[in-house]
């Protein structure tokens, strides 16, 4: 069995006996369910679907068992997920509530002062919408309830301004995280021009098919690092960088 596997299994479970008859299901999506997951380069995604807001004490059982059981066997980039609440991800407003969120950007926050994160972290992210948008579109019901009867639609303008979102400090992003912004900008360009739901990787190799050739090095050369988990970022040119961030970014405004 993979580590991936064993994770999906102790996650089911531990958060099942965590949550018990609160739980309305676990959902997968991102990567994995969208065919691109790189256990060496990717984070696992889902959503915690629950009927009443989580107590203190029971985000404290969620965060223990994460880190000590989970942490240890996640892929590269961790573990990324959402507690929502059942009336909200069946009537979808956007940007959506959450009760809870964790992912590994939030690390070194909770470990700083556990008790201030665990009753500060709730409120509304704008990426729920594309996380919803995915796990209608492609998603997997790792335990409970199944996606059609808990999750109601994404509109359109909403998951495009989710997307949006998410690229708005590319031209900044794309020296620090090349790999990452390249693919994602492929992404959000090959949703405006062909309403197409992908991965970054499967973008990336759209964008090679689809985009000027000028710009098919520095997409292939994120396509290789995300595929083969080595992320060389010393490899881009950060001159390409900028020019391929401006060429994309005026695109997608269009």
């Amino acid at each position: 069995m993979t580590k991936t596997l064993r994770l999906l299994k102790l996650l089911k479970n531990g958060y099942s006996q965590i949550l018990n008859a609160n739980l309305v299901g676990i959902y997968l999506h991102g990567s994995y369910v969208l065919d691109s997951y790189n256990y060496s380069v990717s984070d696992l995604d889902y959503l915690v679907v629950v009927k009443k807001p989580l107590s203190l004490k029971d985000k404290q059982y969620l965060m223990e068992f994460t880190l000590s059981q989970l942490w240890p066997i996640s892929p590269a980039k961790g573990l990324e997920f959402h507690v929502l609440l059942l009336k909200n991800t069946q009537n979808f407003s956007h940007p959506l509530p959450f009760d809870f969120h964790f992912s590994k950007a939030h690390y070194q926050e909770y470990l700083a002062d556990k008790q201030l994160y665990l009753n500060n972290m709730h409120g509304t992210d704008p990426d729920l919408a594309a996380h919803i948008m995915i796990i209608n579109y492609a998603g997997r019901t790792l335990v409970g309830e199944p996606i059609q009867n808990v999750f109601s639609v994404v509109p359109k303008n909403d998951y495009w301004a989710s997307i949006y979102f998410d690229i708005a400090n590319a031209r900044e992003n794309i020296i620090q995280e090349p790999t990452y912004t390249i693919l994602n900008l492929c992404r959000v360009l090959a949703y405006k021009k062909e309403q197409i739901i992908t991965s970054k990787l499967t973008a990336g190799k759209w964008g090679v098919s689809r985009l000027p050739a000028i710009y098919a090095p520095v997409i292939k050369l994120a396509v290789d690092d995300y595929t083969s988990g080595r992320l060389i970022e010393r490899n881009f040119d950060k001159k390409n960088l900028l020019a391929f961030a401006d060429y994309m970014l005026d695109r997608i405004k269009q």
